[in-house]
């Protein structure tokens, strides 16, 4: 009998103690993403874990809150020392601070545009409503920056997080999602988030999300998320989740590896819009993602757009990948959000663009939807 309460105290004990999610992916060297259960608890939780370290004598960690969009702590402790904290209550769980990668490459000319205004096929032309162009919708660029003063913005773009754009990676994003003239929201706001540097770490990627969400009194919008190689991050699918219940949609880029996307993205269900890249002879881009996990196709080969200089504000950029498909989708929905006025939810504005988009024209889909994004008001 005793050694049956032994067992049951045991099991408990066990219950009680915070899962710790390890990864064989590039992650920052000793540091943690802890999950608090609720947000309330965020600081007796930090308190708690100083107190520890204290008895133990050591240094305090370093670390940092976020406390709105996802409450979590980011912290660098060594490994085994997860083992003394993992029972403090209040902890929901523990993360690597894994580092996400960019997904572009340069290379030919650009034609985008001319594809996604027609059903067929190109006619070198690209016909768009000027009443329809994302006035007043706020575009979230989650990226290297981006680079404000750049001519293509008209200056509709501002930095509210990190520091602006010094890679090129977001500025090309940004151009292309709502640029003057390379981009589909021509009047819309355009906000720097700059998380990559150009290595993106997942902790720094959730406070972005943090300031994405307290910016502007939540006022919701499109958060554009040219970044990959998160398989197992449960921090960011809370996040996209909580972003999208408080009106964002998040547009992601399905990713470079030529892997089915769902073993190699967050899982969030139907609470983002995740784009693989198409060339310009409609077939899946040879580097693309593909899967169920992929909502759509739109142009992500030799994409002409803002490019970022030192010198001057007026440089153009060709890029290839699944980070040049997503700001055409994140561009589209600006539109839709405009054009659907104060009724627009994210859901009915995901609901548009996968509605409207030009089907089964995408070949060696691997299973992929075929939907290739598709707007002409």
């Amino acid at each position: 009998m005793k050694f049956l309460l032994l067992l049951l105290c045991v099991a408990l004990a066990q219950a009680d103690l915070a899962l710790i999610y390890r990864s064989n992916q590039r992650s920052v060297p000793d540091s943690w993403i802890i999950k608090i259960k609720d947000s309330d608890q965020l600081d007796q939780v930090a308190e708690d874990i100083i107190s520890r370290f204290s008895r133990m004598r050591l240094p305090t960690p370093a670390m940092t809150k976020i406390r709105n969009l996802v409450p979590v702590l980011t912290m660098k402790i060594p490994a085994f020392l997860l083992e003394e904290i993992r029972s403090i209550d209040g902890i929901e769980y523990i993360e690597q601070n894994k580092i996400a990668t960019l997904a572009a490459t340069q290379s030919n000319p650009p034609w985008g545009l001319d594809r996604i205004d027609s059903r067929s096929g190109r006619d070198y032309y690209y016909t768009y409503n000027p009443s329809v162009q994302g006035k007043g919708v706020n575009v979230y660029i989650v990226d290297t920056g981006v680079q404000t003063d750049h001519t293509a913005f008209g200056g509709r773009a501002s930095v509210i997080y990190g520091k602006e754009d010094d890679h090129g990676h977001g500025t090309h994003c940004a151009g292309t999602a709502a640029g003057n003239y390379f981009g589909l929201a021509r009047e819309a706001n355009i906000f720097s988030v700059k998380v990559c540097s150009p290595l993106c770490p997942l902790g720094t990627i959730i406070d972005g999300f943090n300031a994405v969400l307290s910016h502007d009194g939540g006022k919701g919008g499109v958060v554009s998320v040219s970044i990959g190689g998160f398989s197992n991050a449960p921090s960011i699918t809370t996040a996209v989740n909580n972003l999208w219940n408080n009106g964002y949609l998040v547009s992601y880029a399905a990713g470079n590896d030529n892997d089915d996307t769902c073993n190699v993205h967050p899982q969030n269900g139907n609470n983002l819009i995740v784009t693989a890249a198409s060339d310009d002879i409609d077939e899946r881009a040879y580097f693309s993602n593909w899967g169920s996990c992929v909502d759509i196709f739109a142009p992500g080969v030799g994409i002409l757009s803002a490019g970022y200089s030192k010198t001057i504000n007026y440089d153009v950029a060709i890029k290839t990948g699944t980070s040049m498909a997503c700001p055409h989708v994140t561009g589209a929905a600006a539109l839709y959000f405009g054009k659907q006025g104060s009724s627009a939810t994210p859901s009915s504005v995901k609901n548009a663009i996968l509605n409207d988009a030009t089907k089964d024209v995408i070949t060696d889909t691997k299973g992929t939807p075929n939907r290739l994004l598709y707007v002409n008001f």
